[in-house]
């Protein structure tokens, strides 16, 4: 039996982000996991509650968006992870000791006085967000699957209408949605940077 086109064409783009010293994704729908891999090895999973793609459209004039082909190597433009991690500069700059010398002490700083300043928040990512893909779609990652029923796509159509009425209205593209427990969204937060490949194996 000859292998699987689809299958053969994913271990081909796989092979070549692994060549890269970098963190990328794998999303394998049929097996509703998030994979965080580096050189082909993994490194976390993410199991997944759901997948769906989810697009906005009007109420009278509804159909499916063009789903981009699968398998395919994704590449996020812009997302929530940009802000995540900042860099600090050290308070003190010292050359390193010449060989046969002896490191010193650097003097201990003073004590400070006053009133105690207040200590940093640490920022706590949310466990719903978007981030932008290169071919123009989003990815969604959120808690639960937006309601995908007659009704729940009727009352979202006019809630919408509403909203466009008012001047409230905001067009968003067709957005791939990853359900996941709030602590795997929270997580995964920073790899959702600009740049990230994310390898869809398989159809959606």
């Amino acid at each position: 039996m000859p292998p699987d086109a689809s299958r053969v064409a994913a271990l081909e783009l796989e092979a070549r982000l692994a060549k890269k010293p970098f963190v990328y994704l794998v999303l394998d729908p049929q097996r509703r996991v998030l994979e965080v891999k580096a050189r082909g090895a993994v490194l976390d999973t993410v199991q997944l509650k759901g997948i769906e793609v989810i697009s906005q459209q009007p109420l009278l004039t509804r159909r499916a968006p063009n789903r981009p082909p699968i398998p395919a190597v994704w590449t996020l433009s812009v997302g929530p992870g940009d802000t995540d991690r900042e860099v600090i500069a050290p308070t003190e700059l010292r050359p390193a000791p010449k060989e046969g010398e002896e490191e010193v002490e650097p003097t201990p700083a003073a004590a400070p006085s006053g009133p105690m300043p207040t200590p940093t928040q640490v920022h706590v990512p949310p466990p719903s967000y978007r981030s932008r893909l290169a071919n123009g779609w989003d990815l969604w990652i959120t808690d639960r699957l937006p309601p995908q029923s007659a009704l729940g796509t009727f009352t979202a159509a006019v809630r919408d209408g509403w909203q466009r009425l008012r001047g409230l209205g905001e067009d968003h593209p067709p957005a791939v949605t990853l359900a996941m427990a709030d602590e795997d969204a929270r997580r995964v937060h920073h790899l959702m940077r600009t740049g990230t490949a994310i390898l869809v194996a398989s159809e959606l």
